[in-house]
């Protein structure tokens, strides 16, 4: 199907599909009022149809999931990034401790990879293939739940990542 398949004019459809004997103002308001529900139906169709066009063409690759974040969350001055240990993501890692409320390096070992921290002290390397990196200025602008579904939505599921702010 082509694009041109979902541009119908449906009040013009019906206006035409009339014998030219009933073509009047008052038969013609009367058509009109019974395909506004099936104009609204095909406009939601349309907009599905961009919507899954655009969900289709964007994936799991870095660049694109960086054009779909920046999208949803900062389409004016694009400025969310998606890094990984390639691209030295894990120089930059922070945590945020409540009990200081300020955020701290990460400290790294010897191999240059961050550790983890949990509860009960470091442990281990970096449990993230990537990090959202998103600026100071969306912190509590932006909805991280519909982040993390937008996340979640276009990433590999064997990908853990975690949402960093700079």
């Amino acid at each position: 199907m082509t694009r041109r398949t979902y541009k119908v004019n449906i009040k013009r459809l019906a206006l035409l599909t009339l014998p030219t004997w009933l073509r009047r103002p008052i038969v013609g308001a009367l058509i009109y009022a019974g395909v506004t529900p099936l104009n609204r139906l095909l406009q939601e169709l349309r907009t599905l149809r961009e919507e899954t066009s655009y969900r289709v063409n964007h994936n799991g690759q870095v660049c694109k999931l960086r054009g779909a974040l920046n999208d949803a969350f900062d389409a004016k001055e694009r400025r969310i990034k998606v890094e990984d240990e390639d691209s030295g993501g894990t120089e930059g890692a922070r945590v945020y401790l409540r009990s200081e409320e300020r955020e701290l390096p990460v400290p790294e070992r010897s191999t240059g990879r961050a550790v983890i921290i949990n509860g009960r002290g470091y442990g281990g390397v970096s449990g993230y293939d990537f990090w959202v990196t998103l600026p100071r200025a969306l912190r509590g602008d932006i909805d991280e739940t519909r982040l993390t579904a937008t996340v979640n939505r276009y990433k590999l599921a064997s990908k853990r990542w975690t949402i960093n702010y700079e």
